[in-house]
């Protein structure tokens, strides 16, 4: 009796482990932003200057956002490429597959915001460890920058976590080509001035998807110290900067739910909804 009896435990034990797995598997989501500013965002303070920008080491791309495209003219073999045929991973989504569609047109509507990003995608819920950092870019260009910059990402471990580390700059007239922008004291080598100098703005980091290889994920870490190089140096119109804020919040969420994170000067709706992605050959 007790022989048969651990067959049978034996036998529901082995029919039950392919469901384990199945629920071990790491589940799909949706994740959806929309960042929005004041449109008198600067008009009537100054903010602190003494701001630490950086992109982190473990990062991608969504395949078909603005700067997807960018880096596709730049490489062969984009770094934003789904992993492991997953055609559904990291691409950005049309609006058609918005669920926050009508909020991004009432913000676009209220007067005093200004919607700077809208930006959707599906993926894997992975932990701090696994999780790729998005890079995002919004709001008008200026040269070789954009008005947001920055990167957010969703986390999944005992519970799912947005993280967003952003900055909204405002750029001022176009500045003297590095040519003729030079140092004029006496009895001195003749450099390049930084344009920032006299504000003491901090310098826009390199941004790392115009690399022509993607950072090491495992070596990079998450916001080391990260390689700048000044604004003079790049072939495209440079803008001063004239004033800056940043977001740097991880808030916890609700599935399915609607997430607001708050700022003095600019604001971020994140909804995350389950997602159950087609079957890949």
């Amino acid at each position: 009796m007790k022989f048969l009896l651990s067959l049978l435990i034996a036998s529901l034990a082995l029919g039950l482990s392919p469901v384990s797995k199945a629920e071990d598997a790491a589940p799909w989501y949706q994740v959806e932003v929309i960042v929005f500013a004041q449109q008198d965002l600067y008009h009537t303070e100054k903010h602190r200057k003494d701001l630490k920008l950086a992109y982190p080491g473990n990062w991608r791309v969504l395949k078909n956002s603005s700067i997807g495209q960018q880096q596709e003219q730049q490489q062969s073999t984009p770094t934003g490429e789904p992993a492991e045929g997953m055609e559904t991973a990291y691409i950005s989504l049309g609006e058609r597959d918005f669920k926050l569609g009508s909020d991004g047109y009432a913000l676009k509507r209220a007067p005093g915001y200004r919607v700077m990003l809208h930006q959707a995608w599906r993926q894997q819920g992975l932990d701090a460890d696994q999780s790729p950092w998005v890079i995002v870019a919004g709001g008008e260009a200026y040269g070789d920058h954009s008005e947001l910059e920055g990167s957010v990402r969703v986390v999944l471990n005992r519970y799912l976590h947005f993280q967003a580390n952003l900055w909204h700059t405002r750029f001022g007239a176009p500045a003297p080509s590095a040519s003729t922008t030079f140092s004029s004291q006496e009895g001195s080598t003749l450099q390049p001035m930084d344009i920032n100098a006299e504000e003491s703005w901090p310098t826009l980091p390199k941004q790392p998807w115009k690399n022509d290889t993607a950072p090491d994920s495992d070596s990079a870490g998450d916001f080391g110290t990260q390689q700048t190089v000044p604004a003079w140096s790049y072939e495209s119109p440079v803008y001063g900067i004239e004033d800056m804020v940043a977001l740097n919040q991880t808030t916890r969420l609700q599935l399915g739910e609607l997430t607001y994170l708050d700022h003095p000067n600019m604001g971020v709706l994140v909804l995350v909804t389950r997602y159950q992605p087609s079957e890949t050959p």
